[in-house]
């Protein structure tokens, strides 16, 4: 009985350590290479701009946009996201685009700072 008792308890706990598979999932920021949009606008007229960035794997998806909040009204940080998938995923750079529009609300000068490699760069879009 003694036996049974340890050979079942081996066997339970066996059975719990298998029972998490490895889960290979993470979001991270992609670097914008470029952005491409409208240098002027109007008020409550949509203005697009096309973000060039690359996904790393085959793994990766666009997951979204990131807009930050910050301190003034006419600046917007803006970042690109990609899920990635998987535990067996090679490198291979995948060249991506994705759409970012904003619409502003009234006139002035608007700062839209996209995340890159080196930190960020900034595009200005002038709504009258």
């Amino acid at each position: 009985m003694k036996y049974l008792l340890l050979a079942l308890s081996t066997l339970m706990l066996t059975s719990c350590l298998n029972a998490s598979e490895s889960v290979c999932e993470s979001t991270v920021v992609a670097p914008v290479l470029s952005a491409t949009g409208p240098k002027t606008g109007a008020v409550n007229q949509p203005a697009t701009f096309t973000l060039a960035y690359q996904i790393q794997s085959p793994c990766g998806k666009f997951s979204g946009i990131d807009e930050a909040n910050v301190a003034t009204s006419t600046t917007r940080v803006l970042s690109v996201k990609v899920s990635y998938s998987g535990c067996n995923c090679p490198q291979a750079a995948v060249p991506s685009q994705a759409t970012y529009t904003f619409q502003p609300a009234q006139a002035g000068t608007y700062y839209l700072q996209f995340a890159s490699t080196n930190g960020f760069f900034t595009d200005t879009l002038v709504v009258k």
